[in-house]
């Protein structure tokens, strides 16, 4: 295995199973007769597939799993501007969790012979990774977003968001990974294209917080001091604070609203669970 998906690997285990199965789109729903092993029930599984006898035995409700006929078609759409060249919450390089969150997705998809692809870019334009299978071609993926990321133009994940929506016709899982953008109409109406033919997932690598740090930090997209001297006035902190709670409750309405899993990730040891909590909600979705 790469030296990323190894990385990778390391942040979220091995153990994928039960992970992005489910999901809104027929040609994901489909299953052959083939059992697979049981598992705790979960609302929103399929009531017919319980297995009444082994439950009484358990003491608890047990779900019959079955081997899928069909394999999903995934697309990964990463930010690879110079917000992702920021430190994420817990000290980290933000490009680095958002590498490892790629990669565990990419780890998931192994397991499952899913085909995945790769849309990444910045403000000037995106980059098209054609879907495929394997080791070598999910290394390669992750490759050349190490390569991109933080290195170049602004961040602009809209960009990425607009493209997929205009160019990916057939229904997918997209699997959105960036920092936490702001909510303007830009955004809205690319959310919107986007949930109304695809499921969405996403994941957002939050920034470290600028109150706290001794000269108020600066912002890697301009620059420009972020508190500069007013770090050290209460006032203008606590403003700071509510603007930032404020910004991440709109996000979180749009994104509830059009029905995206999604997951803040401070670090690369939040991923495990913060992947899984996507992918949880996403299988019982429709």
């Amino acid at each position: 295995m790469g030296t990323h998906l190894n990385r990778a690997r390391a942040h979220f285990g091995t153990d994928t199973r039960g992970m992005l199965e489910g999901g809104r789109h027929a040609l994901l729903h489909t299953r052959s007769l083939e059992f697979d092993e049981l598992r705790p029930y979960v609302p929103g599984d399929d009531v017919r597939d319980i297995d009444w006898k082994a439950s009484a035995r358990s003491g608890s409700v047990l779900i019959k799993r079955f081997v899928s006929e069909k394999h999903h078609k995934v697309l990964l759409v990463a930010d690879t501007g110079r917000n992702m060249a920021a430190l994420a919450a817990d000290g980290e390089r933000k490009s680095d969790v958002a590498l490892h969150v790629l990669g565990a997705v990419g780890l998931i998809t192994l397991g499952r012979s899913d085909q995945i692809g790769m849309v990444y870019g910045d403000a000037r334009g995106s980059l098209r990774v054609r879907q495929s299978r394997g080791e070598n071609h999910i290394e390669s993926m992750l490759a050349g977003y190490h390569g991109h990321a933080g290195r170049h133009g602004p961040s602009d994940i809209v960009c990425q968001l607009t493209y997929v929506a205009t160019h990916y016709r057939h229904p997918m899982l997209i699997v959105v990974v960036s920092d936490e953008p702001d909510t303007d109409s830009r955004l809205e109406d690319a959310v919107a294209r986007l949930t109304s033919r695809h499921d969405v997932m996403w994941a957002m690598v939050t920034d470290m917080p600028a109150a706290g740090v001794k000269d108020g930090a600066y912002d890697v997209a301009t620059g420009r001091p972020v508190l500069g001297s007013a770090a050290t006035d209460p006032r203008v902190v606590a403003a700071y604070e509510r603007a930032e709670l404020r910004r991440a409750e709109r996000l979180s309405q749009l994104l509830v609203a059009r029905g995206v899993p999604r997951a803040t990730i401070t670090g690369s040891g939040q991923i495990r669970r913060a992947v899984g909590e996507m992918t949880r909600v996403w299988s019982r979705a429709g």
